[in-house]
């Protein structure tokens, strides 16, 4: 059984609280966007939407350096270390998953009838807090 210090878990811990509060916002991201384009008028969802990206880009830039500093932290304790490994790299593509696959996801929207894009950012936004949460659970025991 390893030990950790404190201030290892303490980084540990604001990394999976930072990934826990992305998916929140990207969560009420998706939720605002089908209520507000439905009633708004597409000049102004493009305005709200816009100021919504900045604030996610200031969150995701947040989550992506405290993840860096939990990697850090866990380094000694190896399935900690990977399962925060693992949540990075899905946080990273949740953000790259839009721009490389677009065209895949809108055909498929297309031939499937509803929002595949919002399904496929709302799943890979919620698998890092989860793996997050298992390594500190492995950081701890």
């Amino acid at each position: 059984m390893k030990s950790v210090a404190n201030w290892q878990f303490l980084l540990a811990a604001f990394y999976t609280w930072t990934a826990s509060v992305f998916f929140g916002a990207v969560l009420l991201d998706i939720v605002y966007f089908n209520a507000a384009s439905s009633s708004l008028a597409p000049a102004e969802t493009l305005m709200l939407f816009s100021e919504a990206a900045d604030f996610l880009l200031l969150i995701l830039a947040l989550t992506l350096l405290a993840g860096m500093v939990a990697v850090g932290a866990a380094w000694k304790v190896r399935p900690a270390r990977n399962l925060f490994i693992a949540s990075l790299l899905l946080v990273v593509a949740e953000f790259l998953a839009p721009m490389l696959f677009f065209s895949i996801i809108e055909t498929t929207q297309a031939s499937l009838g509803f929002n595949v894009g919002s399904w496929v950012r709302l799943t890979l936004s919620a698998l890092p807090p989860i793996l997050a949460f298992l390594g500190l659970w492995k950081l701890n025991s």
